[in-house]
């Protein structure tokens, strides 16, 4: 099983962001960058892989109304992906 720790807790912006999930996930250069993106490559996803994914109770910038969202995605992604598992930490 492929194990991914991701540490959202420093980002303020949604580029930023998308461009360190796309190196540490290992997304193809087409990768998107958006919402949509991500949760069609955490979807497709066909090895076992456990994903834990730290993020801050107190988001700066534009991460305070994005990361509710985000999370959303990673917890469907999950769901529909039975090679995918997550942990979620809340830091803060």
């Amino acid at each position: 099983m492929q194990d991914i720790r991701l540490d959202i807790t420093t980002f303020e912006e949604k580029i930023p962001l998308h461009r360190y999930l796309k190196e540490q996930m290992g997304f193809p250069f087409y990768y998107g960058g958006n919402l949509d993106a991500l949760y069609d490559e955490l979807s497709s996803i066909t090895e076992p892989t456990h994903i834990t994914l730290s993020y801050s109770t107190m988001p700066g910038g534009r991460m305070l109304e994005y990361t509710p969202k985000l999370l959303r995605v990673f917890g469907d992604a999950a769901q529909q992906n039975y090679n995918l598992k997550l942990t979620v930490r809340a830091i803060g």
